[in-house]
């Protein structure tokens, strides 16, 4: 088949799932209900259409960086939750919840912003550690993340520790990842975003095609690698910590669907780009519904979900990527 044709394709399957999503859930709803002025509208137009759009969005968000992380270090294993950058996220609105830091900075709310600083400061520390050792080698960079990872994840478990029964149990909730939301606010922000990044994806084309070739060869070319991974890792930075602050940190995605979008687009870095995309926020509108259809009336978070089916994948990954080296 084309490979238009498999672009075309994809999108009108991800877009059948988001049409068919918010008639899904615990509460069933006819379509002619929709068009009423009842309860099963409101739940469908503002509970369950915000939310497959959210996690079509988030999902979207979070595959390109993870495409994004893997075109930097060569690695079909660096994610931002392998570097530390997504707990890094949930650890700043953690701190921001514990201690009630509601400020705005330049028209972010108080979470978005302390999410952005908790994982620009992950950013920091891989950069400072290189500094301090004098090397910047991918493998560096690579070990650094995780062991702030470590570090990020620890401190959110004491700070959980802190809080009370109450504040514990809504924690633990968000901390498991979701795409809950009632209307539509986030939705245009986080599309907004979305449109940003992948503009930024697509008009550094050459830069991210540079440094996938490697370090040496995209320096013989002109290109400062070292300032354009610190570009990079900013922007990261930013997408992620937004989306975790609003969903919580869900993994796997990021892992998962950059593998699969480039074993569909080959060499052809736009193609892999749009089918990132598509693929990203189409598989985390399906781990909603599975979510929210597996066991009800109960509902499981979906970074639960993501997490059952991204595991055994990252093991056969890794397992692959360790004979290759023997």
């Amino acid at each position: 088949m084309p490979m238009n044709k498999k672009i075309w394709g994809l999108a009108i399957l991800v877009f059948s799932i988001l049409i068919v999503s918010p008639f899904l859930g615990i509460v069933h709803i006819d379509l002619p209900t929709i068009f009423q002025n009842n309860s099963s509208s409101f739940i469908f137009w503002q509970l369950r259409v915000p939310r497959a759009l959210l996690g079509f969005i988030a999902g979207a968000i979070l595959a390109l960086s993870g495409l994004v992380c893997q075109n930097l270090f060569k690695n079909n294993l660096a994610t931002p939750d392998l570097l530390g950058i997504s707990s890094g996220a949930a650890a700043g609105a953690v701190v921001a919840l514990k201690f009630n830091l509601y400020i705005s900075f330049l028209g972010m709310g108080g979470l978005y912003f302390f999410s952005f600083l908790g994982a620009l400061s992950a950013v920091v520390f891989i950069f400072f550690i290189a500094k301090v050792i004098k090397n910047s080698s991918l493998y560096t960079f690579l070990m650094s993340g995780v062991a702030i990872n470590f570090f990020y994840s620890a401190l959110i478990v004491f700070f959980q520790y802190t809080f009370n029964y109450t504040d514990t149990f809504s924690l633990l909730r968000w901390l498991m990842g979701g795409v809950s939301v009632s209307g539509y606010k986030e939705i245009y922000f986080l599309l907004a975003l979305l449109l940003i990044f992948l503009g930024v994806i697509l008009f550094f084309k050459k830069e991210f095609l540079l440094v996938s070739a490697g370090e040496e060869f995209a320096q013989s070319r002109g290109l400062d690698v070292v300032h354009f991974r610190i570009f990079a890792f900013l922007a990261l930075s930013f997408f992620v910590g937004t989306v975790v602050s609003i969903c919580g940190p869900i993994g796997f995605v990021a892992l998962v669907v950059p593998h699969v979008a480039r074993s569909w687009g080959g060499s052809k870095y736009t193609r892999t780009v749009y089918f990132t995309l598509l693929l990203g926020g189409g598989l985390l509108v399906l781990a909603d519904i599975l979510a929210r259809t597996l066991i009800p009336p109960v509902e499981i978070p979906v970074g639960i979900v993501t997490s059952l089916f991204g595991a055994p994948f990252f093991l056969m990954l890794l397992i692959a990527q360790l004979k290759k080296t023997d």
